[in-house]
């Protein structure tokens, strides 16, 4: 086991290191082509009358310029950040006095409610509530019985005195009961006219007729008879 590992770390060791060689092979060989190449364009920029401090002199220009450019944009870009931020605060600005106004307004108007409310609670406190009023009803009660008990007191009269005819109302007298009574006044007349000369009959008021009534009773018959007829 102990030999395995060390075969196997020397194995990694020699990769490390050949990897390591390789790396700076290729470092020397990119750096050879990088100057074969620049060789080659100073050739190709000589052979066309361009030298390389010429080359260099237009890369640092053109370098140069674009710095200026982009200090440019970049101050640009920071005026307007900064007037965007000014912007942004004025507006900030504004809306946090809005609302402070608001808040203010709100407060007053509030308070203000609140006096309203409690002016009118110790006003309506104060006035006295009306009481509901009884008396018309008990006048109209009133009013009431008197009405139904003039109206007892106005017909009661009437009744009674419908009662008092009904009582007082003569009974119908029958042809039979005329003629008896006819012949009996007659006879009592000529007894009576009899009686006075002779001075034998008696007209007494408790004397009676043939048919036992009194005298005053046959003489109401006959009245009655006499109105019918």
């Amino acid at each position: 086991m102990t030999r395995a590992g060390e075969s196997v770390g020397k194995a990694v060791g020699t990769g490390i290191r050949a990897a390591r060689l390789g790396a700076v092979r290729a470092g020397h060989a990119g750096a050879a082509g990088a100057a074969q190449l620049a060789e080659r364009a100073e050739a190709k920029l000589a052979e066309r009358g361009v030298t390389a401090d010429r080359v260099r002199g237009v890369v640092a220009d053109r370098a140069v310029a674009l710095a200026e450019r982009a200090g440019e944009v970049e101050k640009t870009t920071r005026r307007q950040r900064k007037q965007l931020a000014k912007k942004a605060e004025a507006m900030r600005k504004d809306v946090v006095k809005a609302a402070e106004r608001a808040r203010k307004e709100a407060k007053v108007r509030a308070k203000d409610v609140r006096k309203a409310a409690k002016k009118a609670r110790k006003e309506f406190a104060v006035v006295p509530q009306p009481k509901r009023r009884r008396w018309p009803w008990v006048l109209s009660v009133l009013a009431a019985g008197l009405v139904a008990g003039y109206v007892a007191l106005t017909r009661r009269p009437q009744e009674v005195h419908l009662q008092e005819e009904a009582t007082e109302a003569p009974t119908p007298v029958t042809a039979d009961q005329v003629a008896p009574a006819t012949g009996t006044t007659a006879d009592s007349t000529a007894g009576t006219s009899a009686g006075t000369a002779g001075g034998s009959t008696d007209t007494t008021p408790g004397s009676t007729t043939a048919d036992g009534d009194t005298p005053q009773q046959t003489a109401a018959r006959n009245g009655r008879v006499s109105d019918r007829g």
